[in-house]
């Protein structure tokens, strides 16, 4: 087992490698699927990218629905960008000290 602690990012790294919303898509895309989308309705591997079909640009051949990288997450019905999710992710996860849940603490 190694002790080998996680690679630190300042805030400003963050927004160098995630500077936008497509960005941030991308992100998800990568970490998700690992370069091979799959559905997020049946779990099939046999997707076609539908370029112009956003925010889901996949369908299934199998199942005929669309999805992208929130469809089967706790993102699903989010309204707020992917990129805001990230930051606020990052933000709890960095936070030395945790976040407070009231903006006054109490």
């Amino acid at each position: 087992m190694s002790n080998a602690k996680p690679e630190t990012v300042s805030l400003y790294q963050f927004f160098e490698r995630i500077p936008n919303e497509e960005a941030a898509r991308q992100y998800f895309k990568r970490n998700r699927w690992n370069g091979e989308p799959n559905c997020g309705h049946f779990g099939s591997l046999n997707v076609h990218e539908c370029k112009d079909h956003k925010p889901m640009p996949y369908r299934c051949r199998d199942c005929r629905k669309h999805f992208g990288v929130r469809t089967g997450t706790v993102l699903a019905e989010s309204r707020l960008g992917l990129h805001k999710w990230l930051m606020a992710i990052y933000m709890m996860t960095t936070a030395r000290k945790g976040i407070l849940s009231t903006p006054n603490g109490s």
